[in-house]
C-alpha cells in the first residue's frame, strides 16, 4: 500500500506536470492514429493545397455562384507548374481512365509517367504512393489524398529521421518534422520534384536504417524493405537528375556509413537472401518494365534541346546564396521579384552549416558521444561535397564521372540545404548532449556567423527584398536562434525555431476545398458539354488556356508537353526549321491566323506558334477558344469560325472552324484581326513557366 508521503510525492509530482508538455508527449506518443485520422478528414472534407484558384483570373465565371474555393492562404501564381501543369496532367488523366500514353495531348499522345509522375493504371503505380486515392477515390478526393498523405507521410518519416540522428530526443525530432515538412524549399516545390524526391529519400534513409539497427525483428526487416522498394521505384520514376544525381549521393553516403557502423553487430540470416534479393528484384522487374513501355517517352526527352541537352559546369554560387533562408519568413507574405528570380527560387532551408563547420574541432575532439560522431561524419562529408560542387565546382571531367553535369549549382543547394538541415539537427544534440565549449568561443562564432549573415544581407539582392527594420529584425532573431542554441537554451531555441518553420513554410501553400477553379466554370461546362457530342474532336485554345482543355478531357493542339510531339510539328514543319524551338520541355502558346506559320522561343520552356489557315487544316482541329472575334476571319472565304459559346465576362468564346472547299485555298496576306505582332502582345497572366527546370 502507497504510503502518506509516497502519495504526496506522485501527486505532487503529478501537480508539477506541464499540461502542455503533456499534450505534445501524447501527439508524439499517438502521431501515427492522429495521421490516419487527419488524412481521412482531409479526405472527407476535399480539401488541398493546389493553388489552382490561379485559373481565376485567366477564367473567371463560375456557375455555382462561388468566387473561390479558399479557404485559408492565398493561390500562388507563381507555381505554374503545379496548377497549370501538374495538376491538370492528373485531372486530363482521371478523365481517361489513367492510361500510360494519353491520346488527349496532341497527334501523338503523351506518356503520363514521365509527365510529372500522373497516375497510371500500371505497375509503375508501386512507386507513386500519393497517387493511390485517384484509383479508388475519383479525382477530387483523390487531389485530397495525395496532398493529405504526401504531408502527413513526409512529417512522420521526418520524425523517424531525427530520432535516429538525435539518439531519440522526441522534442528535437518534433521541431526536425515540422523544419523539414515546413522548408520552404519543400512547400513552394511541394508537388514538383523536390517534394517527391525529399520524400522518398526520407523514406529510404530511415528504411534502411533500421533494417540494420533492427535486424532481429523479422516482421520490422520485411516492413522496411517494403518502404524501400516503393520509394526507390518512386525515386527513380521522378526522372529529374537535377536533384536525383546529389540526393542519390546521399543515400549512397547513409548506406554505406551505416555498414560501417553496424558491420561487427550484423550478423546475415537466412531470411536476408530473400528479402534483399526479392525487394530489389521488384525494383528492377519495374523499373525494366517501364523502360520497355516507356524507351521512346524516355529517349525523346533525353533528347531535347531543353533540359535534355543542358550540361551543368558547377561553381558560381555567391557566399550569400548560402544565407537566403534569411528570407524564408518574408517569401510567404511578399513576392520576391529581383534579378528575374521569384519566390520559388529563393525559398531555402533554414541551417546552421557554417556554424556546424566552425564547431567541427570540438565535435571531432570531444571524448564523449563518440558512437554518435559517425552520422555527423556521412552528413558532414556529404555537405562538404555538394558545397564544393556549388561554390567552386570540379573539373568537367571529374563531374562528368560523378554525373554532376545534371546538376546545375542552383539545385545543388536545394540538396545540400536538406542535407544541412539534417546535420544541423544532428550537431544540436551532439552539442548539447556531449560537449563543453568557453563561453567565450561561443560568443566569437555567433559574431562571426552574425557577421556573415549581415554581410549577405547587404550585399545582396536581400538588401533590395528586406528594408533596414527588416534587416536589423531579421539578424536579432537570427542571433537570438544561436545565442539559444550555442548557450543550451533548450526550450527557448525550440519554441522560436518552431515559430520561424511555421511562419516560413505554413502559409506558402493554400487551403482550398474541392477543384471548383477547374470544374464549375461555365467555359468548362460547355466545354465538356461539346466533348460529350464530339469526343474525337481536337481543340485549339488560344493565350494561356492552352492547358485548361487537358484538364477536362479534351483532345488537345496545343498544351504542356515534357517532349515534343514531332508527328503534330512535322505535318507543318516538315523540313523541321523550327526543331529547336518546339523539342523541347514546353508550354505551347498557339493562335490562329491568316498570316505565314511562325514559330516564336518565348523562354526556354516556352514557345509561342501563329499558326496559318491551310496548317490549321493539315492539323485538323475543330474547335477553337480565343478571345479575339475569330469571325472577322470568314470574309477571307476559307476558313469559315461559327461562335457557339460567348463572349462570356472573360471575353472567351468557344467555335467551330470549318473550311470552304470551294473555294480558292490560297494563304491570305492579311489578318483582319490583328496580325501576327498582335499576338505577342497580348499579356502573359503567369509571370514564370521556367522554375521547373
Amino acid at each position: 500500500m502507497e504510503t502518506r508521503a509516497q502519495k504526496r510525492t506522485s501527486e505532487g509530482a503529478f501537480k508539477r506536470v506541464n499540461p502542455f508538455v503533456w499534450i505534445i508527449d501524447q501527439i508524439i506518443r499517438f502521431r501515427y492514429l492522429i495521421g490516419v485520422f487527419f488524412l481521412v478528414m482531409i479526405v472527407a472534407l476535399n480539401l488541398n493545397g493546389s493553388s489552382i484558384g490561379s485559373w481565376d483570373k485567366i477564367v473567371s465565371e463560375r456557375s455555382d455562384g462561388k468566387s473561390s474555393d479558399v479557404i485559408f492562404g492565398e493561390n500562388r501564381q507563381v507555381r505554374s507548374d503545379e496548377w497549370m501543369v501538374q495538376t491538370p496532367f492528373y485531372f486530363s488523366q482521371a478523365e481517361s481512365d489513367y492510361p500510360v500514353v494519353n491520346q488527349q495531348y496532341g497527334k501523338e499522345g503523351q506518356n503520363m509517367i514521365v509527365a510529372y509522375n500522373a497516375p497510371v493504371k500500371d505497375l509503375t503505380l508501386i512507386g507513386k504512393p500519393f497517387n493511390w486515392g485517384f484509383l479508388f477515390l475519383g479525382k477530387e478526393r483523390g487531389l485530397s489524398f495525395y496532398w493529405g498523405f504526401k504531408i502527413i507521410g513526409m512529417l512522420l518519416l521526418s520524425f523517424e529521421l531525427v530520432m535516429i540522428l538525435t539518439k531519440r530526443n522526441k522534442y528535437l525530432s518534433l521541431l526536425g518534422a515540422l523544419w523539414i515538412t515546413y522548408s520552404p524549399s519543400i512547400q513552394w516545390w511541394f508537388m514538383q520534384h523536390v517534394g517527391d524526391l525529399m520524400f522518398f529519400t526520407l523514406a529510404i534513409m530511415v528504411a534502411s536504417y533500421y533494417y540494420l539497427a533492427k535486424h532481429e525483428n523479422k516482421l520490422l526487416r520485411l516492413l522496411m524493405m517494403g518502404l524501400i522498394v516503393i520509394s526507390g521505384i518512386g525515386f527513380v520514376l521522378v526522372l529529374y537528375p537535377a536533384h536525383q544525381v546529389p540526393l542519390a549521393y546521399l543515400i549512397l553516403f547513409w548506406l554505406f556509413g551505416n555498414l560501417i557502423h553496424f558491420r561487427k553487430e550484423l550478423v546475415l540470416d537466412i531470411w536476408d537472401l530473400p528479402v534483399i534479393v526479392g525487394g530489389l528484384g521488384i525494383i528492377v522487374f519495374v523499373l525494366l518494365h517501364f523502360y520497355n513501355s516507356s524507351k521512346e517517352a524516355i529517349e525523346a526527352t533525353m533528347n531535347t534541346i531543353y533540359p535534355g541537352h543542358r550540361e551543368a559546369s558547377g561553381g558560381g554560387r555567391p557566399p550569400s546564396d548560402y544565407f537566403l533562408f534569411l528570407t524564408n519568413w518574408k517569401i510567404p507574405f511578399k513576392n520576391f521579384n529581383f534579378h528575374g528570380t521569384n519566390n520559388g527560387e529563393v525559398a531555402s532551408y533554414f541551417n546552421f552549416f557554417p556554424l556546424t563547420i566552425l564547431l567541427s574541432p570540438f565535435i571531432f575532439f570531444s571524448k564523449r558521444g563518440k558512437e554518435e560522431k559517425y552520422i555527423g561524419a556521412i552528413l558532414g562529408l556529404f555537405c562538404c561535397f555538394i558545397f564544393g560542387w556549388t561554390f567552386f565546382g570540379y573539373s568537367h571531367g571529374i563531374a562528368k564521372i560523378f554525373l554532376l553535369t545534371y546538376v546545375t549549382s542552383t539545385r545543388g543547394l536545394v540538396t545540400l540545404g536538406f542535407a544541412a538541415v539534417l546535420l544541423s539537427l544532428w550537431m544540436i544534440n551532439f552539442i548539447w548532449e556531449y560537449t563543453k565549449i568557453p563561453g567565450w568561443i561561443k560568443l566569437i562564432f555567433l559574431a562571426l556567423i552574425i557577421g556573415l549573415a549581415t554581410h549577405s544581407m547587404v550585399s545582396s539582392v536581400m538588401g533590395l527584398y528586406f528594408n533596414n527594420f527588416e534587416i536589423f529584425i531579421t539578424l536579432v532573431v537570427f542571433a537570438l536562434i544561436l545565442f539559444s542554441l550555442l548557450f543550451k537554451l533548450k526550450k527557448l531555441f525550440l519554441i522560436a525555431m518552431s515559430l520561424i518553420v511555421l511562419a516560413s513554410g505554413a502559409f506558402v501553400n493554400p487551403v482550398v476545398q474541392g477543384t471548383g477553379a477547374i470544374d464549375k466554370k461555365t467555359l468548362a461546362q460547355e466545354i465538356v458539354k461539346i466533348k460529350k457530342e464530339d469526343p474525337e474532336a481536337f481543340w485549339l485554345s488560344e493565350g494561356d488556356l492552352y492547358n485548361f482543355t487537358p484538364a477536362l478531357g479534351v483532345k488537345t493542339i496545343n498544351s504542356v508537353r515534357f517532349y515534343p510531339d514531332m508527328k503534330l510539328w512535322q505535318q507543318i514543319d516538315p523540313k523541321h526549321k523550327n526543331e529547336k524551338i518546339y523539342n523541347r520541355y514546353a508550354h505551347t502558346r498557339a493562335f490562329v491566323t491568316a498570316d505565314q506559320t511562325k514559330f516564336h522561343l518565348d523562354r526556354p520552356d516556352n514557345f509561342t506558334v501563329n499558326i496559318n489557315f491551310t496548317d490549321c487544316e493539315k492539323l485538323g482541329f475543330k474547335y477553337v477558344i480565343s478571345k479575339r472575334p475569330l469571325e472577322d476571319y470568314n470574309a477571307l472565304n476559307y476558313a469559315q469560325f461559327e461562335q457557339i459559346y460567348g463572349p462570356d465576362k472573360d471575353s472567351w468564346s468557344i467555335y467551330q472552324l470549318s473550311f470552304a472547299s470551294d473555294t480558292d485555298q490560297t494563304e491570305a496576306t492579311i489578318d483582319p484581326v490583328g496580325g501576327t505582332e498582335n499576338y505577342q502582345e497580348i499579356p502573359q497572366q503567369v509571370p514564370d513557366y521556367y522554375g521547373q527546370y
